[in-house]
């Protein structure tokens, strides 16, 4: 049996991975925890700075320990993070292989700019948007309506909320990735508006064991936009990365 985790973003919670349960293999045993980032409980977590902690007790509560962990969006930032933390280190983290879907990732600090706080600050009910779009194809929300809990959403998040993200996003050119040798792939969706194809295929090009799967007809949430393919690419990657070393390896 794989053990596979995976870690919802900022303002979403583990429901998000629910229409993929009918495409798992019979072999994989899978994990969604609820982060201290999720739609509900936000409010506890905001003026934290340390979010990648959140990350490694996540995989501590796995039985056994994981042997693929799948972060999307804000979570790809922190578990990269972690990664990154414990490589330079010297003791990596004990997880077989890692899927990052839909990363914020610059390889430069001077790619940051003062003209890309406000569009970013801008864009970020539009992703709350689409998020709650996807989730309700079945029953079609009105624009009006969807815009005001995008809006309210945002609002819930606040300022402490999205900063956190914006200051994780910021520290990802001072990541060593180029230390970090656990196998990744790394996702990126073409109609992205978020977080732009590019930022995954410069990431999957600066790690040492990265591989870079982009989905042109894909945006921000492959988990709602292509269950199906998305989980054929997870297990593809799964069956490709080595397997857990150890007493626990196999239970």
């Amino acid at each position: 049996m794989k053990r596979v985790v995976l870690l919802h973003g900022l303002g979403n919670n583990e429901a998000i991975w629910s229409g993929l349960a009918a495409h798992w293999r019979s072999d994989v045993e899978v994990h969604a925890p609820r982060l201290p980032w999720h739609s509900e409980g936000i409010a506890a977590w905001r003026h934290e700075t340390d979010s990648a902690r959140h990350v490694q007790r996540a995989l501590d509560a796995v039985p056994g320990g994981p042997d693929l962990v799948v972060a999307h969006s804000f979570s790809s930032i922190l578990l990269l993070d972690l990664l990154s933390r414990r490589a330079a280190a010297a003791d990596p983290l004990d997880v077989p292989g890692v899927v990052l879907v839909n990363p914020f990732y610059k390889a430069s600090a001077d790619a940051f700019h003062w003209d890309m706080i406000g569009p970013t600050l801008d864009d970020f009910p539009r992703t709350m948007a689409e998020s709650i779009r996807l989730r309700s194809l079945r029953r079609p929300v009105d624009a009006e309506l969807l815009a005001d809990m995008a809006r309210r959403m945002t609002e819930w998040i606040g300022p402490y909320g999205w900063l956190r993200f914006f200051d994780a996003y910021l520290r990802t050119p001072l990541f060593p990735v180029d230390r970090v040798h656990t196998p990744a792939l790394v996702f990126g969706g073409g109609l992205d508006r978020s977080a732009p194809v590019d930022h995954a295929r410069d990431l999957a090009a600066l790690l040492p064991r990265g591989e870079e799967l982009v989905e042109d007809g894909c945006g921000h949430f492959p988990m709602l936009e292509m269950p199906g393919r998305f989980v054929g690419a997870v297990h593809a990657f799964l069956d490709r990365v080595p397997d857990r070393v150890g007493p626990t390896a196999g239970l």
